[in-house]
């Protein structure tokens, strides 16, 4: 059940419900649903919660605090909540449902008052009801799936079962492509789509796992295949397909890109070795790119995606994060690429919680410290906003962040603009972002005034209060270089960085 198919329900359609925003998440799995007006309920969901309120305190709540809210909540999992008018609210908050809309977050407008208590206990019940029969038929896929793994052919015995129990077309492939095994071909087509999950053995995908189901097809049974026969896949392949020199490579590859208990010149020269042997030319560039997604993909999606930016690839997976290695030839290919896959990384599509792109090598010996780089910008504490992240925009981010003497940088900005910090501490002034914008455009204050949207005037006013606090500042200012150090400095420390700012 999502948010789109609880309208079906008779309690909750008696409210008249209409999604207002967020119609392109309505899809996600609804778990429970639970009445709460509290704005700080976020920590304690799991997941998955419609949440069902009158809006009690959002008429005391500024923009800054809707959006603090709806944040919090899609951090959090939820797949949406219902607001009902009528009562406190007349009307849902203009501000709530732009911003929902803009975040991809669902908004339900509830235009007529019901008791919230039948409808959580209606919906409920069917998704419990839900959750026992899933279970049943889990239990029985397992039972069915082992017994099929020890007879001879276990990977065409496991395929059959599958194939018969989800009334389906199910294929194995090989990571590159080759197939393996097919069983229970549909003859007529379903209105269903088709599901990909990969079968993963030693911390790396082998194959892919494909159920194309028919128009009988029972979905229950199709979402217990796919929790368990990729286990028993992989058990059944390890025995009938061992593992091929490239595949052994690619492991091995992936192992010590992100290896720390070695030497790391050891660590250097073995990982160049193995990157020749995978045909890894040595003067070509690469591009490291590290990624952390809310859901695994379906399987051949991130593969798909890098070698849209770069037909030289290779993709593995660390831990819970998804690497990918793009070869280019030459710098300047890299370079006109980088933006191509940004972009392609901020789609929602991808689901991706974070990302963390490496500065570039010029030439396979880069590669371990690209790697580094990218996994570094990853473990910087940033907002929401930034999931994102290009390594070479948080360089002084990073550097600070490594330095042993965080009391000597502290000191230094201090020194440098420590009055004028404290001026817009005291005052909630703008003084600091005015410096940083005027220094970043290399004093240009059309620029400037531009990048801040405040008139020109309004520019020399503040730059005027800005040297009285700071003092004297003229064209070659030998003070320059230590006013503009500690002003960048400030901005690693706002990145995210733990560096006080004075």
């Amino acid at each position: 059940m999502n948010v789109l198919d609880a309208f079906d329900d008779v309690y909750l359609s008696a409210a008249r419900p209409e999604l207002v925003a967020g119609r392109r998440s309505a899809s996600r799995s609804l778990r429970w649903v639970h009445a709460s007006e509290q704005l700080d309920i976020a920590p304690l969901l799991r997941g998955g919660e419609l949440i069902l309120m009158e809006g009690v305190y959002f008429g005391g709540c500024s923009d800054a605090d809707l959006v603090t809210y709806l944040e919090s909540m899609n951090a959090a999992g939820v797949v949406g909540i219902a607001v009902e008018t009528g009562g406190i609210l007349d009307v849902v908050p203009p501000l709530l449902v732009e911003h929902a809309e803009r975040i991809g977050f669902p908004v339900v407008h509830l235009r007529r008052r019901v008791p919230f208590v039948q409808v959580c206990e209606s919906i409920n019940s069917q998704l419990a009801d839900s959750a026992l029969r899933r279970l049943q038929m889990a239990n029985r896929m397992s039972r069915l799936l082992s017994a099929s793994i020890e007879t001879d052919g276990a990977v065409d015995a496991v395929l059959d079962v599958l194939g018969a129990e989800t009334r389906s077309s199910v294929t194995l492939h090989s990571a590159s492509g080759d197939l393996i095994g097919q069983s229970g071909l549909v003859t007529e087509p379903s209105d269903f789509t088709s599901f990909e999950v990969p079968v993963t053995s030693g911390g790396r995908d082998v194959a892919v796992l494909t159920v194309a189901p028919g128009p009988d097809a029972d979905i229950y049974s199709i979402n217990a295949g796919l929790e368990r026969a990729p286990e028993i896949l992989s058990i059944a392949l390890l025995s009938s397909r061992p593992a091929r020199v490239e595949d052994r490579l690619r492991t091995r590859f992936f192992s010590l890109l992100s290896a720390t208990n070695y030497p790391a010149s050891d660590v250097t020269d073995h990982l160049d070795g193995v990157a020749e042997r995978m045909g890894m030319p040595e003067h070509d560039a690469y591009l490291t790119v590290s990624v952390e997604f809310d859901h695994d993909p379906a399987a051949g999606t991130w593969q798909r995606t890098v070698g849209s930016v770069s037909p030289h690839n290779w993709c593995g997976k660390i831990g819970d994060r998804h690497v990918a290695v793009l070869g280019f030839a030459g710098q300047e290919m890299l370079d006109a690429r980088r933006p191509v896959l940004l972009s392609m990384l901020q789609t929602t599509q991808l689901r991706i919680r974070r990302a963390g792109v490496g500065p570039g090598a010029s030439d396979r010996h880069g590669l371990r410290r690209c790697f580094d780089t990218a996994t570094a910008v990853l473990a910087l504490d940033l907002g929401p906003h930034d999931r994102i992240r290009d390594a070479r925009n948080f360089a002084l981010a990073l550097l600070v962040e490594s330095m042993s003497g965080k009391s000597t940088v502290e000191k230094f900005v201090h020194d440098q603009i420590g009055p004028l910090l404290a001026h817009d501490r005291e005052r909630h002034g703008e003084l600091y972002v005015t410096l940083l914008a005027y220094i970043t455009h290399w004093g240009s204050k059309t620029e400037t005034a531009k990048s801040l949207r405040i008139q020109r005037q309004t520019l020399y006013q503040r730059l005027d209060r800005l040297f009285d606090v700071l003092g004297p500042l003229p064209a070659g200012s030998p003070r320059f270089p230590g006013i503009a150090t500690a002003v960048f400095l400030e901005q690693a420390r706002r990145q995210g960085c733990t560096v006080p700012g004075g």
